[in-house]
């Protein structure tokens, strides 16, 4: 579940839950993060242990990786980095600190994005105590909100807005990263989700459920921080057997330049016919 390219593009970070395969915040349960090669193909876990590791996200350089960890016994959540230099994780957050997950890694390396009741900005120059230098800079009761990303340069945040109402709509914005008002981005008649920036910071791309959930993108004006022209359609797996899943949470995307990074099912089923039913 939930992949995660680095930005050269030569590895890519995955969930791999154990259990009922969805239940990574529950006692007992436990997922590893695992990290593959892109250039020879070799893959292992990141580390194992007893501990519970997910959503991993990839610092610029894609020497470090930024993660939740929970202790199975207590249920306790802490962020971690990971170096590949020593292959030995550090403490960000004091365990049982609760400022979400890590959505996206600044480019300048100083800043993680993360979302819990709105969206926090941790500096990690406060590890490994984070939470307490830890900053809310988007929120607002009527919306739940969810995959914040810096721009390439850093002048942007995009993320998306789930409305709380009894039918809720998913809608990606843009704010200035400095606060100020939403832009929105995607057409409220669809459902948005996982928007990404292109390394240019001049295309967004996101899933858009239309029928099939697709690979929809948007042209985006850096300076002016608007959306140029229509959005136009990416991909096309509207066949059960290469499709994105309709099950959205643990569906991932992330790119470079050359390559996308996307979470596919392969789904199948049977139709049966039951004789004598009035018998």
């Amino acid at each position: 579940m939930n992949p995660d390219l680095s930005r050269d593009g030569m590895k890519v970070a995955y969930v791999v839950p154990h259990g009922d395969g969805l239940g990574v915040a529950s006692i007992g349960l436990r997922s590893e993060l695992w990290v593959k090669s892109l250039v020879d193909g070799r893959e292992a876990p990141l580390i194992a242990d007893d501990y519970s590791r997910w959503l991993g996200r990839w610092s610029p350089d894609g020497t470090g990786l930024v993660f939740m960890r929970r202790k199975l016994t207590t249920n306790d959540n802490q962020l971690m980095v990971w170096y590949s230099q020593n292959h030995e994780e550090e403490p960000l957050t004091t365990e049982g600190s609760n400022i979400g997950s890590v959505e996206d890694w600044s480019s300048d390396g100083k800043w993680l994005l993360t979302t819990h009741e709105g969206i926090w900005l941790v500096p990690l120059d406060a590890a490994p105590h984070a939470e307490t230098a830890a900053r809310k800079i988007i929120y607002d009761p009527s919306y739940q909100i969810f995959q914040p990303h810096f721009s390439p340069e850093g002048r942007w945040i995009l993320f998306e807005a789930v409305s709380n109402a009894p039918q809720p709509k998913s809608t990606l914005y843009v704010v200035p990263a400095s606060g100020g008002t939403w832009t929105r981005i995607s057409d409220t008649r669809y459902w948005a989700d996982k928007p990404r920036w292109s390394p240019d910071g001049k295309t967004i791309y996101f899933l858009s459920g239309r029928g099939f959930f697709e690979i929809w993108g948007i042209h985006f004006d850096p300076v002016a921080g608007k959306t140029v022209g229509p959005a136009f359609q990416v991909s096309n797996f509207e066949s059960p057997r290469r499709m994105i899943p309709r099950w959205i949470p643990p569906v991932g995307l992330s790119l470079t330049q050359d390559k996308l990074v996307l979470t596919l099912a392969e789904e199948s089923g049977n139709i049966w016919v039951l004789d004598d039913v009035d018998r």
